[in-house]
């Protein structure tokens, strides 16, 4: 069944509204005439955020931060960082999410064979719980709208400028590799799950870093590629069960030289693209070995993914053949260089 470009060319637009200028946010080459709807839409959902958006996403969260750390300094002295799609420029939304780590200075978790200068003699777990309480009292008496239902991170619903924020509960995780190369790079964290009263290691610095040196490596095309297949899993008619994550580790598994093309050949990226995809579906034993781009954990390790893959490669090869045929009518093909 043919796309409706129409409407997803609508949807993007959505994506990238201004609500104080009333108006998208878009590049010159989307008002041009010459150019087939899936085209713009392709070439459109692989542009950056207007770096003035991400900016101000950034500023939603200092904003949230001030409050806190103002509100609780008699009791910690909290500490504050960012994660999340919009630190790595992968956001597909000029309102997007950012993720605010909130760290106490109350403990710090020692990778062995470290050993504590002076022992911690709390409960770590309680002690955070405590933590998230006075910071969803001290959020719900300064916004409108909190939201204290999710077990990771209290969500915050700031309307100047209007985004939602994630207030995520941490203490700092002290890796050996951090010890000795004192560089936060390597500085883990333990993250808060408070209904499994429990404590997750995570190291999304790590990540960030892994994800912003890809980019660098492949002529920022990883972004882009990253972009489209968000674009397309928030499009499609049916729902496609593969988070920013899954997608994030799955292109970034693709070999630089491939994703390394010029900015004229960015429609082949789509290719690219769709061949990582039928190599994750064909190769369950690529798929079943897929790491993080930090190698802690497997990513496609449920079986039930694939059909999430064939879902998004399906969506993907549409892509393809309604760009081919757009192109074709103008004597053009996707192998040929385009100015956008």
């Amino acid at each position: 069944m043919p796309k409706n470009y129409t409407k997803r060319l609508e949807s993007l637009q959505k994506r990238r509204f201004d609500d104080n200028l009333e108006k998208s946010i878009l590049s010159e080459s989307f008002k041009r005439s010459d150019i087939g709807q899936s085209t713009k839409y392709t070439l459109e959902s692989m542009k950056p955020i207007e770096s003035t958006y991400t900016q101000s996403t950034i500023r939603a969260a200092e904003n949230i931060q001030n409050n806190l750390k103002e509100k609780l300094k008699s009791e910690y002295n909290l500490v504050f960082r960012h994660q999340g799609s919009t630190i790595t420029d992968t956001h597909i939304k000029i309102h997007s999410d950012i993720d605010i780590l909130v760290f106490t200075d109350t403990f710090e978790t020692l990778e062995n064979p470290q050993i504590p200068s002076n022992p911690y003699q709390g409960n770590p777990v309680e002690d955070l719980i405590t933590l998230r309480k006075k910071c969803f009292e001290k959020l719900d008496s300064t916004y409108n709208q909190v939201d204290d239902s999710n077990s990771k991170a209290i969500q915050v619903f700031p309307t100047q400028p209007k985004r939602k924020v994630d207030v995520v509960i941490c203490n700092w995780f002290n890796s050996n590799l951090w010890k000795e190369r004192n560089n936060e790079i390597y500085r883990g964290i333990h993250f808060l799950d408070r209904d499994k009263k429990q404590r997750i290691k995570d190291f999304p610095f790590a990540h960030i870093h892994q994800l912003k040196n890809k980019s660098l490596n492949t002529n920022k095309n990883y972004n882009k590629v990253v972009r489209i297949l968000k674009t397309l899993k928030v499009d499609a008619d049916y729902e496609i069960k593969l988070s920013s994550f899954e997608i994030c580790c799955l292109v970034y598994d693709i070999e630089d030289r491939k994703l390394n093309l010029p900015e004229t050949s960015s429609l082949l990226l789509l290719n690219v693209a769709s061949e990582q995809l039928a190599k994750l579906i064909d190769n369950k034993l690529y798929r079943e070995g897929l790491k993080s781009p930090i190698g802690t954990e497997y990513v496609f390790s449920n079986e039930n993914k694939v059909v999430e893959l064939k879902k998004l490669k399906l969506e993907v090869d549409e892509l393809i053949i309604d760009v081919s045929k757009e192109l074709a009518s103008q004597y053009k093909s996707l192998n040929e260089s385009f100015i956008y």
